[in-house]
Order: C-alpha cells, then structure tokens, then sequence
C-alpha cells in the first residue's frame, strides 16, 4: 500500500497537526507523532494500519476545530489546509460507508485527542465506560506522582487521582520522577489494562 501505513514520520499525518492552534502543536506535535507511530507500530496488518490512518482522517480535523473554538482562535484556512480538510471529508465519507457494512465505527472512531485528568481516567475504569469513552484516543493529563517503581529499564508510575482507582503509567525507559511531582502525560488509551483498582497505561511520554 506504499508508506502511508507504515510507521513512522508521516508528511500527511504532520499536515493534521498543523490544522490546529500554533500553540497546541508547539506543546503536543511531537507527542502526538510519536503516539500515532506506535499505534501504527502495534498493527500486524495492512488493513489494521489502514483503519489506524481511517480514523486519523476522521477525528483529527474535528479535534482541531474544537481546539481553535476551545481558544476564542480563528480558523483561517490557506490552500493546504483547504486540501487537507478536503481529503479529510472524503475519508469521513469512505469511512462512513464503511461503518455501515461493517457495523463497528462507533467504537472504533476515536483518534482525536482528549485532554482529562487523572481522576477522570480513573472514575471512567472503575464505571466501565474507559474504552468506550476515550477508545483509541490519546490523552492527556497532569498528575502528581504518588510512587515510582523501577525495574531494569522501565519504569511504573503511580499517580494521585484523590480516588480508590489509581492511574498507573508504564513508561519504555526508566524515570527519575519523586513523589509529589507533577509531571504532564501523554500515552495511547486503547492500550490501557483494567487492573484490580486502577488502570495501567502502557507507552507513557511526558510532554
């Protein structure tokens, strides 16, 4: 399929950053790139990365309109952003289309970006609604750190949630975080695990 689906940096996907505010992609573009390559990283197959790419097409647009109206900020569309969105509306419709043959969009549709808190993670595990209410999405938050364990060169980071379900945050190399630290996050949800009394997120990044 050519290397649209393939892993890594993406001209296409970095031209969906850019539609939102200059200072959202200041904070989140190389987060949100890294985050988007995993996830293409983590399908085995051609139509899997196509759905990854689908969804991105999808979500992405209407996330960066909600975070210029979010802002006060105007939208203000040049020749690329013309096409981008352009290209974005076709994909809506292919993949609305889709969704009818295949039943399933609704639960698959959540590519966009949700800024939440930690407590907000936690109450939605513990209310069984997390997938179906953050599905692939990447979040976003600020916690403070309650503990750290460290075993070879990954880390576990436990953070405050002031709730009886805890937010756990796996990160891929080893952190020097202290208890009482807040730190922002950024990790794919839809690799999230229901622990006994919290969640675990799997390939945390700090922005």
């Amino acid at each position: 399929m050519g290397s649209i689906v393939k892993p890594g940096k993406s001209q296409l996907y970095s031209s969906l950053i850019r539609l939102y505010p200059q200072a959202f992609q200041k904070q989140y573009s190389t987060t949100m790139q890294q985050t988007f390559a995993d996830m293409l990283a983590a399908e085995e197959t051609e139509l899997g990365r196509l759905s990854v790419w689908a969804r991105a097409l999808v979500d992405l647009p209407l996330s960066a309109v909600k975070e210029h109206v979010t802002n006060g900020e105007d939208f203000h569309m040049n020749r690329n952003t013309k096409f981008v969105l352009t290209g974005s509306l076709i994909a809506i419709i292919i993949v609305g289309l889709a969704s009818f043959w295949e039943g399933s969009l609704h639960a698959k549709t959540s590519m966009g970006i949700e800024r939440v808190t930690a407590a907000q993670l936690a109450d939605a595990m513990q209310q069984d609604d997390f997938y179906s209410t953050y599905g692939n999405a990447a979040v976003l938050f600020s916690a403070k750190v309650a503990s750290v364990k460290t075993n070879g060169n990954a880390s576990l980071v436990t953070f405050n949630t002031g709730r009886t379900y805890a937010v756990v945050c796996q990160f891929p190399k080893a952190v020097t975080y202290t208890s009482g630290q807040t730190i922002s996050i950024a990790a794919p949800a839809g690799s999230a695990e229901r622990q006994t009394h919290g969640v675990l997120l799997h390939n945390c990044l700090q922005n």
